[in-house]
């Protein structure tokens, strides 16, 4: 045919002809990217009482349940068989040694690569305190009862996430994803600044924040509505550290009202970079319906944004898995011994940890592993997972400079090992970057530098997954 072709036709002609073949080809091949989705959702409400966690000064089991806990998973294949999932747990977060066993488990059950699996935190501060991860957060220590009865629920946690994104992964049919951007705007800068300096927590209304709500739908393939997954960079902590019952905050109050007003759905929360992000908060006598609050509004938004035109998603997804060693400020065994005169428990117990480890291994670690995922959809949207609790510049800055026509920044993701302060903080000091890492059993705070090291090699990372 070709022959024939050349024999009759200009070569021009013939040229534009084959160029039109070849465009029409590439145009079916990605119009041929199809999604199945699954979607499962577990309760993991403990049951017997424990220690909440997120506040130092609590040293009593919680009084009482206010709201269950749930882990909320959503499995995703593409035309080529690759299933990746996204899970998301009411807790606070927990080491990267949890997840990594997780991950291991889910490699030899489902056979999925440690790119293709994210677990994220909502960050409650009213759920259970990890077995694993803030270990120097008390002043008054757990007992051994408290700790064994921690144990017993977070082995069935691990369990649980397993076997969720087996359930998400039986749960697999046809349908279609979209995304769109809203805003909510509870959150508020908390960092109060005083001629340039952190003077403390409260208000900074000239503070940078990221109100944006980005959302992916996912319907079947006749359109009905099955899942919802919404990003907002806030810290859940509208409950102070005087309240001590089991909640969602925030994050739980949004999912179960999203579920509720759209029938057979599930709500999965991611939390942005909200490591500096306060809610509008009150005392404990208000706190309860400041939470509601919260959530009714991230649920009115996910609403309106339902019944708006939304970017379907057609591209193949890509993923990408790695670490950004980070640089630590090590303290001397002479500012540590000092240290162990401090009036603070926790001061104290992290010297004699530090101290440990200098006896044992002559020096401090230099680095930390913080842990980075991505998975892209072509340029439509490019999702970020971080490590610890980061806070808001690096998402106003990653949102500038990757070329995308949505980019999705969760924090809290795979591994809670500290705050990751921006380089602005340095000279600001304050919590998040001057004392902070005493609660995670860090040894000092980032050193200069880390920012861009962070960010070259999340751009390495997002150019792996293209």
């Amino acid at each position: 045919m070709l022959l024939i072709i050349q024999r009759f036709l200009p070569f021009p002609v013939l040229f534009l002809l084959l160029g039109s073949s070849f465009s029409t080809q590439r145009t079916l091949t990605a119009a041929e990217t199809t999604f199945s989705f699954g979607f499962a959702k577990t309760e993991i409400t403990p049951e017997v009482p424990l220690r909440l966690s997120g506040y130092g000064n609590r040293a009593v089991v919680y009084e009482g349940i206010d709201e269950p806990l749930y882990i909320r998973a959503v499995a995703i294949k593409t035309s080529d068989r690759k299933i990746c999932s996204l899970v998301s747990i009411d807790s606070i977060g927990f080491a990267g040694s949890f997840v990594d066993r997780v991950a291991g488990k889910v490699k030899k059950e489902y056979g999925m690569n440690r790119d293709q699996l994210v677990v994220c935190s909502t960050h409650s501060h009213t759920a259970p305190h990890p077995v694993e991860g803030l270990s120097n957060i008390f002043s008054t220590p757990m007992t051994s009862e408290q700790k064994q009865a921690s144990q017993k629920y977070w082995d069935m946690v691990e369990t649980q996430i397993v076997e969720s994104v087996g359930r998400a992964i039986q749960d697999l049919r046809p349908g279609k994803m979209s995304v769109i951007s809203g805003k909510v705007s509870f959150a508020q800068n908390r960092r109060m600044l005083k001629n340039g300096k952190w003077s403390g927590f409260g208000f900074n209304p000239e503070g940078p924040v990221d109100h944006s709500l980005p959302l992916i739908k996912v319907t079947d393939d006749s359109g009905k509505l099955r899942g919802v997954v919404f990003n907002y960079a806030c810290h859940c902590t509208t409950f102070g550290s005087d309240y001590n019952r089991l909640n969602g905050d925030w994050a739980g109050y949004a999912a179960k009202y999203i579920e509720e007003q759209h029938g057979d759905v599930t709500a999965i929360c991611t939390i942005g970079c909200g490591a500096d992000q306060n809610p509008i908060r009150g005392n404990k006598n208000v706190a309860k319906d400041l939470a509601i609050g919260h959530g009714r509004a991230i649920a009115l938004e996910v609403s309106r944004l339902l019944k708006q035109p939304m970017q379907e998603i057609n591209s193949p997804i890509k993923t990408s898995y790695g670490v950004a060693n980070l640089p630590i400020e090590r303290p001397t065994e002479a500012q540590l011994k000092k240290a162990l005169g401090n009036k603070r428990e926790q001061v104290k117990k992290h010297a004699e940890n530090m101290l440990a480890i200098y006896k044992q291994k002559g020096h401090l670690p230099e680095t930390y592993p913080a842990p980075i995922q991505v998975w892209k959809f072509g340029n439509q949207l490019t999702m970020i997972f971080l490590g610890g609790e980061v806070v808001v510049d690096y998402a106003l800055r990653l949102k500038k400079e990757i070329k995308s026509d949505l980019v999705w920044i969760t924090a809290y993701a795979n591994d809670i090992f500290g705050y990751v302060a921006s380089e602005r903080m340095r000279a600001e000091g304050g919590y998040e970057y001057d004392f902070s890492m005493i609660y995670y059993n860090q040894p000092g705070p980032w050193s200069k530098g880390t920012e861009d090291i962070l960010m070259r090699r999340i751009h390495e990372l997002v150019k792996e997954a293209q």
